[in-house]
């Protein structure tokens, strides 16, 4: 008998040991991000050093999940841990979360899901298609994507990185890309006016997409 306890307590000892062992969804986001911090990329340059709160907001999602938040009412966030653009704004969108207490924001990493367009001779070239899920994405976004640069095409749209996109009852409200108009260059961090400016716009968006009370503006 008192072996067989020993058994099943050592069974709830492994157990536990395995559960906490599992890295939590936010950790992974901060690990990320932050095991690029002041290390060179590809164009010599440093990385931009972040720190991401323990505790944070961030959903890993896939496109399934993203095309009903886009039917209903939420925050998404589209980027990546190399970009320089979004190390600038990840930290700004994780306190502007902070103080409007928004609980979720969606997050997907989807670069390689682009297509690559380029013009030559007046033609427009695929030199790389996009995923079907790519492509069903702009399709739903709609007129908010920003315009694929340097193909004198307005109609033809593109993801850029980062985007905030906040939706309530399935229309978008805000569809934020990049930074603050005045940061020309990712690497240089954003000046105190700049980072107040690009945390006003991430507040004013995540508010839009809160429920208010009656006695409350939106």
């Amino acid at each position: 008998m008192k072996k067989r306890n020993i058994m099943i307590l050592g069974l709830i000892i492994i157990t536990i040991g395995l559960f906490l062992s599992i890295p939590k969804t936010e950790n992974k986001f901060k690990r990320e991000y932050e095991r690029l911090n002041n290390k060179k990329n590809q164009n010599g340059k440093y990385y931009k050093k972040v720190n991401i709160p323990e505790e944070n907001p961030i959903v890993y999602s896939n496109y399934e999940e993203l095309f009903e938040v886009l039917d209903k009412t939420g925050v998404i966030y589209f980027g990546f841990p190399e970009c320089p653009w979004c190390r600038n704004a990840v930290p700004i969108l994780m306190e502007a979360a902070k103080e409007t207490g928004v609980d979720k924001i969606y997050y997907l990493n989807n670069l390689k899901d682009r297509n690559t367009l380029s013009l030559k001779d007046g033609k427009i070239i695929t030199e790389k298609e996009g995923t079907k899920n790519y492509d069903k994405l702009l399709k739903k976004i709609g007129d908010n994507a920003s315009v694929y640069e340097g193909l004198e095409d307005e109609n033809i749209k593109r993801l850029y990185f980062p985007t905030v996109i906040t939706v309530k009852n399935g229309k978008i409200q805000d569809y934020i890309v990049g930074t603050v108009d005045s940061q020309k260059d990712p690497y240089n961090d954003l000046t105190k006016k700049e980072a107040k400016e690009l945390k006003d716009k991430y507040i004013k968006a995540i508010n839009k997409t809160l429920i208010c009370n009656t006695n409350e503006k939106c």
